[in-house]
């Protein structure tokens, strides 16, 4: 390797799992906005935290179940658990509640434009923050999520 990256423009089957995780997405947002104003931010987001915590017991049990190994041999590590605990009140529920709160009074295209910039500010605060340099893949996708949503929001 001499340090060049060509782009590539073939699609496998991460990129069906990346559009189909958009298409929810974008599915998610239009509901929310659908339904924001109508029922209690904080209810609304324990439901859903309630609901995927089955969910992602369920899929933790199928994964378990199928390997040979321990998937988290650090369960009793009170480190962990605050961390969990931490990621999940603070990036987590309180995030999704003023999200939520958003949605209520801004369009859902409006803020799917939005969000869809999340993965270029983490690049940009990883860059900044941590010296954490993008590949030429990442660099051409931020441009294009850049280019999309001042389109998007040109467009009447």
């Amino acid at each position: 390797d001499n340090g060049t990256e060509k782009l590539s423009f073939r699609f496998g089957i991460g990129d069906l799992f990346c559009l189909a995780g958009a298409f929810c997405w974008s599915f998610y947002l239009f509901r929310l906005s659908a339904v924001g104003g109508a029922f209690d931010e904080v209810r609304m987001q324990a439901a859903k935290t309630f609901l995927l915590a089955i969910l992602y017991s369920i899929w933790y049990a199928v994964a378990q179940l199928q390997s040979d190994t321990n998937l988290w041999a650090g369960w009793n590590d009170w480190i962990s658990w605050m961390l969990i605990f931490y990621s999940a009140l603070g990036p987590g529920a309180l995030a999704d509640i003023i999200q939520q709160k958003g949605q209520a009074i801004v369009w859902a295209a409006e803020a799917n434009v939005i969000l869809s910039l999340e993965p270029v500010f983490t690049a940009c605060l990883g860059l900044i923050f941590l010296g954490e340099a993008t590949t030429l893949h990442e660099k051409a996708g931020g441009t294009l999520i850049i280019l999309a949503s001042i389109i998007s929001t040109s467009v009447e």
